[in-house]
């Protein structure tokens, strides 16, 4: 009875050992990893559909009430892509790339304090109804424009530091 409860109690016991070692911290809220929950950016004003989808989930990632001393955070973001088909038997079902590059500068007067960029690739079905289409290739669009700033957002928490004066190169 006994070496049955320690088999039982060993592992629980050992996972309650390992989970105090783990690096996992929240992302969001105020107790997000390596200090990003005091960081807050002026946004600047997005210019197309893309980066305004992008700027809107950064404000949701980095929430923090932006002061004029804060760094000015902007979104560059574009499509680009090429109709390949899967096959020429049809004139339907053509497969239709659709690529979104975003980019993210992040400065604090004329400094570069931080500036990546991120691509997302997905592709949609065309050749279909025109209006079928243009909301297919409008919501593999606003899609693609998501997953990009997941991965800006991601970029951000890995690569910059609030009060971080150290140009990048």
């Amino acid at each position: 009875m006994m070496k049955r409860f320690l088999t039982v109690l060993a592992p629980v016991m050992i996972s309650v050992a390992l989970s105090a070692c783990s690096g996992f911290a929240p992302v969001y809220g105020t107790n997000a990893a390596g200090g990003m929950s005091s960081a807050s950016f002026q946004f600047a004003e997005p210019t197309n559909r893309m980066e305004q989808i992008i700027v809107n989930r950064l404000k949701v990632a980095f929430p923090g009430p932006a002061s004029v001393n804060d760094p000015i955070l902007k979104v560059s973001a574009g499509q680009g892509g090429q109709q390949n088909s899967m096959s020429t038997a049809f004139a339907i079902a053509r497969l239709s790339n659709l690529e979104v590059t975003g980019s993210v500068t992040i400065t604090q007067g004329e400094t570069v304090l931080f500036q990546t960029t991120r691509v997302t690739g997905t592709a949609f079905q065309s050749g279909k109804l025109t209006v079928n289409e243009q909301e297919s290739a409008k919501g593999t669009q606003e899609l693609a424009a998501a997953s990009t700033a997941d991965s800006l957002r991601a970029a951000i928490l890995a690569g910059y530091r609030p009060g971080q004066m150290v140009p990048v190169r």
